[in-house]
């Protein structure tokens, strides 16, 4: 069964993101389209605010530094997905008004899917989710 974005999130502490989770949003903004650069630039302020109940490695964003990034392609929020190579997991990275707002991790098993390695990702084309 497929999770899906938990909207509401787990109310937790704030912290900055993680350098494992850096990376995975890094390696998804590591392609070229308009307003990635701006994208980028929020990583660094980015702070987690919560999580999905499920125990997956989803976490909601909230950034207040860079610059708005209000060109970018988004369907349905997401700016980028991708698969996880060799399992049945993905990550789509979600935009709100410009700004980075969830990285949700999510399986099409039972268990609840793990952070994966940025080496694992394979990154689906921009053709693909505009």
């Amino acid at each position: 069964m497929c999770l899906v974005r938990y909207r509401g999130g787990v109310p937790t502490s704030e912290r900055h993101l993680s350098a494992e989770e850096q990376a995975v949003i890094l390696t998804l903004l590591a392609q070229d389209f308009p307003g990635v650069d701006e994208l980028r630039a929020q990583v660094p302020s980015a702070v987690v605010t919560g999580g999905c109940g499920c125990g997956c490695a989803t976490v909601n964003l909230r950034t207040e530094g860079g610059p708005l990034a209000l060109a970018v392609p988004a369907r349905k929020g997401v700016v980028v997905s991708a698969g996880v190579r060799g399992r049945g997991d993905g990550v789509l990275l979600f935009v709100e008004e410009g700004r980075l707002s969830c990285l949700e991790v999510y399986s099409c098993e039972d268990a609840p899917a793990p952070l994966p390695r940025p080496e694992d990702l394979v990154i689906d084309p921009p053709d693909s989710w505009e």
